[in-house]
């Protein structure tokens, strides 16, 4: 695992959750636990990046990432027998070819979030274009991703955005609130590890805490794990005395 870490995973290891010790993980992207927790202190009393809902209560929040895909009409299933209300972070690139996800996905309530356009790494963008390419990137990125996700929903308003990796920086959050949106990352999120998924949904279980926020994936076929997963995790919070909030009441 350590010599084929991903993208994606880099930032969820450092950011996400610093109490995967056991994970072996080689990253050009290097943070340490406690440039983590000093980070996630300084976001304490921000008003448009989240890693957490600020409450006590015991209330928790799904967030998908990366579609539609192939499995989402049955993760949408499962949110509607437990009437759960999730973010779905769609890629621009990839929604015209799932419309009726889409749609779905709008019409039972729950709130469509901007995962920009095509996964693009802001990571290694950095390392080679200076801070207004960077803006003027991210900017086409978020206006492609509107424009086609308004081709299917016109009357959509998009308030959330989730950046690739989780990059999280200054200018981001400046260009955030040019569009209004609010910057929800994550508090916890392992379906992309690969192991067996009676694993994966241990560390899931173990990482439930008021206000958390969990990352899961429907894009293409990543789906199938993510149902596998909620299918257990679900019940299992509401047994352990959780909620699943709205985020629209929180974020």
């Amino acid at each position: 695992k350590a010599q084929n870490v991903t993208s994606h995973e880099r930032w969820n290891i450092y950011s996400a959750f610093p109490q995967v010790k056991d994970q072996d993980v080689t990253t050009e992207t290097t943070k340490t636990e406690s440039v983590i927790e000093s980070e996630k202190k300084d976001n304490a009393n921000d008003e448009i990046f989240f890693t957490k809902a600020r409450t006590n209560e015991k209330i928790i929040f799904i967030t998908i990432d990366d579609g539609p895909g192939n499995y989402t009409p049955q993760i949408l299933d499962l949110l509607k027998e437990y009437n759960i209300k999730a973010i779905f972070f769609v890629s621009g690139d990839t929604v015209l070819g799932y419309q009726e996800h889409l749609k779905r996905e709008y019409e039972e309530g729950h709130s469509i979030g901007s995962h920009t356009y095509c996964h693009r790494s802001y990571y290694k963008l950095q390392k080679t274009a200076d801070l207004e390419i960077l803006k003027q990137t991210l900017r086409s990125d978020i206006e492609k991703t509107e424009e086609n996700i308004k081709k299917i929903i016109p009357e959509i308003k998009i308030r959330y955005l989730r950046m690739p990796e989780g990059y999280s920086k200054d200018w981001v959050k400046e260009i955030a609130k040019e569009y209004g949106y609010k910057i929800i990352n994550w508090t916890a999120g392992y379906d992309w590890l690969q192991e067996p998924v009676e694993q994966t949904i241990e560390r899931y279980k173990k990482s439930l805490k008021p206000g958390g926020i969990y990352l899961f994936h429907d894009g293409k076929d990543r789906g199938l794990k993510t149902i596998k997963i909620l299918s257990e995790l679900i019940p299992y919070a509401l047994s352990q005395g959780y909620k699943f909030g709205d985020p629209k009441d929180y974020f």
